[in-house]
């Protein structure tokens, strides 16, 4: 690999990175909105709260992946992508609510503290998967 070659790599992974975190951030506002109204105004505890606001929060986060940050992959195939989507997205939501369970149910720690360390634990993990084995991203 050359050197103008690794720039352009490198510059296509921050760029990615950057807008992948700020779709994450987009989709885990509309996560914690969700989950804020859940745990105040519903009968749900921490972790089915977290549970159902985590699946809209990955609505959108798909939506933001597939048309805003890679949309440029050689994998075109809608349906596969929503498939490993949806098994990711699943286990890490299955993750994140034994987590906040944990954290919050049996712990008696803070919810938000707990939210905020499992979702950054969950962005190297999403990335990763995202970037090389749903969209097949350069």
């Amino acid at each position: 690999m050359n050197i103008v070659s690794g720039k352009v790599k490198t510059k296509i992974f921050f760029e990615q990175f950057s807008l992948f975190f700020l779709n994450g951030l987009f989709a885990t506002c509309v996560h914690f909105i969700l989950l804020f109204f859940l745990v105040n105004f519903s009968t749900l505890n921490y972790g089915f709260s977290n549970f159902y606001a985590f699946l809209c929060g990955s609505i959108s986060s798909f939506l933001g992946n597939k048309f805003i940050v890679f949309k440029f992959t050689k994998n075109p195939k809608i349906l596969l992508q929503i498939l490993k989507f949806s098994f990711l997205y699943i286990f890490l939501a299955i993750g994140h609510g034994i987590a906040l369970y944990w954290w919050s149910d049996i712990n008696s720690y803070n919810y938000i503290i707990g939210f905020i360390l499992i979702t950054l634990f969950n962005l190297i993990i999403s990335f990763s998967f995202n970037k090389y084995l749903i969209f097949n991203a350069k």
